[in-house]
């Protein structure tokens, strides 16, 4: 009798492993899909903020006198109304281009900038797919697409979306460069350079991640002298690349600070350890991650377990001289952070502990933590149990914290803009908008000025109540005081509004009970005003959030 054996192809993979890889592929789309719904929702949601109406501003002009604008050569900076940039060109090209191409629609601009980031997670997942196999690789993945801070980096009208996708490629091509260790493949080199160009001439701190990735590549191939001089020859080529941008960074160095009230002025003296220790958790976290303890432990617990797994054992393979490409991307972050750490230590203009900047640590970050969670330490309790536990812990946290985020989107968009416009459509005319002495004006005032150009009047209020001042942003003179009552006799309506900062913990306590939420202190303009007899209270308005706001509307009682 014959008997014939199963057929073998060699790297086939058996059955069970295909249809498990099926599953997690279907994970991995309805994860993809999830993201590109949470970035709907925030599109519609958020607000047109200060920092977008330079970039709407800066790319509604001609293309040469954009480029001279960001460069600090146009005669006259302030023609916009608004605060000047200091940022490399390339996104403001990209946007320059949609707008010729298709207008100027405010939501058309956040899903196009969303393109970027999403494209840029779906490579990253491909590639960690290969390097980490598929559970892991959905770690990963839900790492990202369950993140607050990306769905609102996706969404917004600045270089962040797409220095983010340009560090989710940079990360991908570094693992597949490492993967062919000992050999670098050369074309693929180039493709990392042309990479980091784009990167560079991105933002400012696309010059940190290039130099970051280097660094891992160039610990990667210390022992392998031929590969190790096309890594140097390459980097000297990104770095010659590099030279025009001085020219953004003279620009970028003659930008002064817009800071229109001391609420919104950012602290950049602190040197404690506090403040690194919450630079260390805004990398990969958010307000929206903070709202809820119980989210927060077990979103940022998770994450440290899951990261210091990862780096456990990468010391124990570098030890024992078996590496994987993924190890190599803990040097990326730390030199990186370090790199972040001391330019906050000498920096006095800006503070480059700003989580936006830091962005594009997310997809290296990402990678560590789905290494976290494939390691096999061979201690059954971490296998069986602790990396699943660690892994169910950050994605229970995250999906918490991004349904908690979605559902009171309105509390996290960046600026009170919609809502003050639209209170002072509604107004009677001729009215006004006087912001209270203290308020964070210019979150209102800028995307004010950008999207009713000349139309809104604004003034702002002097600390005794006694005076009144034009608005005034970017390098413009602040207009001489006017006497308050004088100030105010050409209206029939004025718009009182203060806006006030507020952090987490606010969000928190008013989330547990209305009554909890933080108060507005009664205005000294409205108490002058009252008290003058001539003007009486209509009605108040409050919109909660991030950027708390309150509007009382006066109506003159006099004829």
């Amino acid at each position: 009798m014959l008997h014939f054996s199963p057929l073998k192809l060699k790297g086939a993979a058996p059955y069970g492993y295909l249809r498990r890889s099926a599953g997690s592929s279907v994970i991995a789309a309805l994860l993809v899909g999830l993201f590109i719904v949470e970035i709907l929702i925030f599109a519609r949601e958020q607000n047109i903020w200060l920092d977008e109406t330079t970039q709407l501003s800066g790319i509604s002009l001609k293309f040469g006198e954009m480029l001279r604008w960001l460069v600090g050569a146009d005669p006259n900076p302030d023609r916009l109304g608004v605060p000047e940039d200091r940022m490399p060109p390339l996104s403001y090209v990209m946007d320059w281009s949609w707008l010729h191409l298709h207008g100027a629609s405010e939501i058309g601009f956040r899903l196009f900038h969303s393109v970027f980031v999403i494209g840029g997670i779906c490579c990253l997942a491909i590639v960690q797919w290969r390097e980490l196999g598929g559970p892991a690789a959905l770690v990963s993945l839900g790492f990202l697409v369950l993140s607050p801070k990306l769905i609102q980096t996706g969404v917004e009208i600045r270089a962040y979306p797409i220095l983010l996708a340009l560090s989710c490629v940079q990360t991908a091509i570094f693992l597949r460069l490492v993967a062919r260790s000992p050999k670098i493949d050369l074309k693929l080199l180039l493709l990392f350079v042309v990479i980091c160009l784009a990167a560079v001439y991105t933002h400012f701190y696309g010059i940190v991640s290039s130099c970051a990735f280097f660094v891992g590549l160039g610990l990667a191939f210390l022992r392998r002298p031929a590969a190790l001089v096309r890594i140097v020859s390459v980097f000297a080529i990104v770095a010659a690349g590099a030279i025009p941008l001085w020219l953004f960074i003279s620009g970028a160095a003659q930008v002064p600070l817009y800071v229109p009230t001391s609420a919104t002025a950012p602290t950049v003296v602190d040197t404690s350890i506090f403040r690194y220790a919450g630079y260390g958790l805004k990398l990969v976290g958010d307000a929206a991650n903070m709202v809820s303890t119980p989210a927060a432990a077990l979103f940022f617990g998770g994450t440290v377990v899951l990261v210091g797994a990862s780096i456990f054992a990468a010391a124990i393979r570098v030890k024992n001289g078996s590496p994987r490409p993924f190890d190599w991307l803990i040097a990326v972050v730390i030199s990186g952070v370090l790199a972040t750490i001391a330019a906050s230590l000498i920096a006095s203009k800006f503070d480059p502990l700003k989580p936006s900047y830091s962005i594009w640590l997310m997809a290296p970050i990402s990678v560590l933590v789905g290494a976290g969670a494939s390691f096999s330490s061979g201690f059954g309790l971490w296998d069986r149990l602790g990396k699943n536990v660690a892994a169910g812990a950050l994605l229970t946290g995250a999906a918490a914290a991004t349904y908690l985020f979605l559902s009171h989107a309105s509390m996290f968009v960046h600026g009170p803009e919609d809502f003050v416009r639209a209170l002072y459509d509604k107004a009677k005319v001729p009215k006004a908008i006087i912001y209270e002495p203290g308020a964070a004006w210019g979150w209102s005032f800028v995307p004010l000025q950008y999207s009713r150009p000349g139309e809104v009047i604004q003034y702002e209020g002097r600390d005794d109540g006694a005076a009144l001042a034009k608005a005034a942003g970017g390098r413009d003179a602040v207009p001489a005081p006017q006497e308050l009552g004088t100030a105010v006799a050409p209206y029939q309506a004025l718009l009182l509004t203060d806006i006030r900062l507020r952090t987490y913990h606010d969000i928190s306590r008013c989330l547990n009970g209305p009554t909890a939420c933080p108060e507005f202190p009664r205005g000294v303009i409205e108490r002058a005003l009252m008290n003058t007899g001539k003007w009486r209270k209509a009605e108040t308005h409050r919109k909660f959030g991030i950027y708390d706001s309150q509007i009382t509307v006066l109506y003159r009682t006099e004829n």
